[in-house]
């Protein structure tokens, strides 16, 4: 079999100057492709993002907790990897348990190894967005919010404020 045939085929399938114009089809394509997602990223890169503060309580976790949290202050999810939220205050109290109900009501008890840690993240959200998402976790006050960093064990909080920076 010859490399061009009589007919000016290639292998004797295909017109060379068809080949070639198919091989320059193919790269004018290819370079529009990757101009349109550059530009598409740029336009994602652009858009200003809003900064909220969140207080999560986290209520009754070990005391070591608060520490591990501090470690590194970001916000990490196994399905999302690092996010869009950072760590900026902790503060810790003793827990509070209910005790043993006395005639004249309740009692309540402090457990010494637990303790009630409030977390106050910095998020930085997409205007786009319907409501303020840390990762794929919507923020909502009153609603149940995790918390986890690399190197802490992973707790629900419970959000109890939300506003703009």
């Amino acid at each position: 079999m010859k490399l061009i045939d009589e007919r000016g085929r290639l292998f004797g399938l295909i017109n060379l100057f068809d080949l070639l114009a198919l091989i320059a089809l193919a790269v004018v394509l290819t370079a529009v492709g990757i101009r349109i997602a550059a530009k598409s990223g740029e336009k994602q890169a652009n858009v200003q993002t809003k900064t909220w503060i969140a207080t999560i309580k986290c209520p009754s976790v070990p005391d070591s907790f608060a520490e591990s949290v501090m470690r590194d202050n970001r916000l990490y999810y196994e399905t999302d990897g690092f996010v869009n939220a950072i760590v900026v205050e902790i503060r810790e109290e003793e827990a509070e348990l209910l005790g043993v109900i006395h005639v004249d009501g309740t009692t309540i008890v402090y457990d010494p190894n637990l303790k009630d840690v409030y977390v106050q993240l910095e998020i930085q959200d997409d205007p786009r967005d319907e409501c303020v998402k840390v990762g794929r976790y919507a923020v909502c006050v009153g609603g149940s919010f995790p918390i986890k960093t690399p190197y802490a064990f992973s707790t629900n909080g419970l959000v109890l404020d939300l506003y703009e920076k």
